[in-house]
């Protein structure tokens, strides 16, 4: 199987709210496939006082061995650009972790919800 393959996603939107810190109202959905072992099991963002967003996301390693991939987290501005982060993450056997990305955007106040997700290659 490639790397494309072996692909876990989850999505969600959130609410922008201006440049007060809030935490988004989201809708986030799993997929059952998993990439080696890991599986992303929860996502949540949130918007910070500096109008950045960070996605919070929850890995689980269902394998006996540590696993590693890319975990790859993407922000869609709704009638704005599309930001895109990634970091290389390992997990421990039988053991989950969390991780945050943070995406550097400068929302106006006429920004109002944005889309984002996150998937493992």
């Amino acid at each position: 199987m490639n790397r494309r393959g072996m692909l876990k996603s989850a999505a969600g939107v959130a609410s922008a709210g201006g440049l007060a810190s809030i935490a988004g109202c989201s809708e986030s959905t799993q997929n059952a496939i998993s990439s080696g072992g890991l599986e992303i099991t929860d996502t949540e963002s949130e918007n910070t006082a500096f109008g950045n967003v960070v996605v919070h996301v929850m890995v689980q390693n269902t394998a006996s061995s540590s696993k590693s991939a890319t975990l790859v987290g993407q922000v869609d501005v709704e009638g704005g650009d599309t930001y895109t982060d990634q970091r290389d993450i390992s997990v421990m056997g039988e053991d989950s972790n969390s991780y945050e990305l943070e995406f550097d955007i400068d929302f106006s106040l006429s920004a109002s919800s944005y889309h984002y997700s996150a998937q493992l290659e």
